[in-house]
């Protein structure tokens, strides 16, 4: 067992990947079965939920490729800090963004608000992680050259 406490431990890439892969599940489980919309609301809504699972679908795409790019990045110098921390705050920025817009399509649909807690709730922790990430880099790199 480690000495280290848990509070100083670093974020292992499993922990990491699962958090993402969390959030990719509940956008495509959501994705499948129209945000929760009934069947009256599925044909009102038809074209709304077309283009919304389609931009859905996007931002939890980017979020990924930004993520990976971030981590393929071992900065030597201060621009390839840089350039790394842009990509983990793309990320952190595209997670908002899905927030966004599941609030959107339960406002539109008439959602309960605490119908998708749990999806939030995983959402909430990949921004946490990817903060986490981010300050533990910007400690870590700071005296570049």
């Amino acid at each position: 067992m480690s000495n280290v406490k848990v509070n100083d431990r670093k974020q292992s890439k499993v922990a990491f990947d699962n958090a993402y892969y969390k959030v990719y599940d509940d956008a495509v489980h959501l994705v499948e079965i129209y945000f929760g919309a009934n069947q009256k609301q599925r044909e009102k809504y038809q074209s709304y939920l077309d283009v919304t699972s389609k931009k859905v679908y996007a931002v939890v795409y980017d979020l990924g490729t930004n993520i990976r790019i971030a981590n393929s990045i071992y900065p030597t110098c201060q621009l390839e800090a840089k350039e790394r921390r842009l990509y983990q705050e793309k990320a952190i920025a595209l997670c908002f963004d899905l927030l966004t817009k599941y609030n959107l399509i339960m406002r539109r649909l008439r959602i309960k608000d605490d119908k998708y807690t749990e999806e939030m709730k995983h959402i909430a922790h990949e921004i946490n992680c990817l903060k986490r990430w981010r300050d533990s880099d910007g400690k870590r790199y700071k005296n570049l050259g």
